[in-house]
């Protein structure tokens, strides 16, 4: 009741400030209300219509960040923890003599790069390869090496990757870490093999319209379910030491139907939209004993600009109906489908603060029976 009580006074606060008595029943409807708590500026009603839906659907885009893209990858460099299979082909003065000895000469070495990003090798000495290319390891043991054997022939590869890492956590089937190897890998290979979509694949197990992409200090929301269905760029970002994808839950990625609806329902979303005669059609419609259809409104918290919105669907008439399949709902949006014949305010306060604390004053619709 504060709700209405605030909304009350408001109304003669206006009445006031112009010299004329109040009366509620002169006031069928106002444009819009101040709420300090969520903005300074007033939020107007809008009414949906072709050129609100244009305007909305304009400000949507693909919301990659460049720095995404413009990482390429080079050849791998070697660091603490990897582990070196180093094997020298040659022969010296000193290995034909320890052969005629009989004596067993291992040319083969495994050598697990220290902390301090060294390796020793017999005869090269104590050798920095942190931070190297495997071929320029092998560089270094053949100068190293050319002072001992005549010609050497060294092969270097890496047989283990420790030091360098992905991280994938969140709602996959596999998270854990992935070591980041001399084959590049990109976000689509990475999200597929850790299994965002459970057994059979029937549905995602988290939000893949919001992916947390942590690097270098920064976290980018990448729409991954937009991205697989209407592009390819996400196979041309590449990963890197470092990175992190963490896959949020999904439960509260949720649009709610309440008031007059068949079935108020709130439903779990697996695109980042939905089309608002489809959430009405999931909620079987409007009750037609007692909904006012020119009265739905969606509330929304925050739209793409973080700030709150407002707009009124007339879904009395069939164009109501079309429109409505233009418009899009987001995450967290309420439907709220007006009463007929009664005052629905406080119905509406009553139904909607316990889905959020976004509305806590008036909107532009009807404050009396009409």
């Amino acid at each position: 009741m504060k709700y209405l009580f605030f909304i009350i006074l408001q109304l003669t606060l206006i009445s006031c400030s112009i010299g004329t008595s109040f009366k509620l029943n002169d006031i069928k409807s106002f444009k819009g209300t101040l709420i300090p708590e969520l903005s300074k500026d007033p939020i107007l009603i809008e009414k949906v219509s072709i050129d609100l839906i244009k305007k909305e659907k304009e400000k949507e885009s693909l919301n990659l960040p460049l720095n995404l893209l413009n990482y390429s990858p080079g050849s791998y460099k070697v660091g603490s923890g990897d582990v070196l299979f180093i094997y020298v082909y040659g022969e010296t003065e000193r290995l034909s003599a320890a052969l005629a000895r009989g004596a067993a000469i291992n040319p083969v070495f495994e050598k697990i790069v220290r902390d301090d990003g060294t390796i020793f090798y017999p005869n090269a000495g104590i050798l920095k390869v942190s931070g190297k290319t495997v071929e320029e390891i092998r560089l270094m043991l053949t100068n190293s090496l050319s002072t001992v054997l005549n010609n050497p022939q060294i092969d270097v590869s890496v047989t283990e990757f420790k030091s360098q890492k992905i991280i994938v956590s969140g709602n996959f089937k596999r998270s854990g870490t992935i070591p980041v190897t001399s084959v590049p890998v990109t976000l689509t290979e990475i999200i597929a093999n850790a299994d965002p979509y459970g057994e059979n694949g029937q549905r995602p197990l988290g939000d893949l319209t919001s992916v947390k992409f942590s690097r270098d200090g920064y976290t980018y929301d990448v729409d991954y379910e937009y991205l697989s269905r209407n592009s390819q760029i996400q196979n041309y970002i590449y990963l890197k030491d470092g990175d992190v994808i963490h896959l949020p839950d999904n439960s509260e990625n949720q649009v709610h139907v309440i008031g007059e609806a068949s079935n108020p329902i709130s439903i779990n979303l697996t695109r980042e939209t939905i089309p608002l005669s489809l959430a009405l059609a999931k909620a079987k419609g409007l009750n037609q004993s007692t909904a006012r259809g020119k009265d739905v409104y969606i509330l929304r918290p925050k739209d793409i600009e973080g700030k709150p919105r407002i707009f009124k669907s007339d879904m009395s008439s069939p164009a109501g109906y079309l429109l409505a399949g233009e418009f899009n709902l987001r995450s967290k949006d309420i439907v709220f489908i007006g009463t007929a014949g009664v005052t629905s305010w406080s119905r509406f306060i009553n139904q909607v603060l316990p889905f959020t604390d976004f509305i806590n004053s008036a909107e532009n619709t009807d404050l009396i029976k009409n």
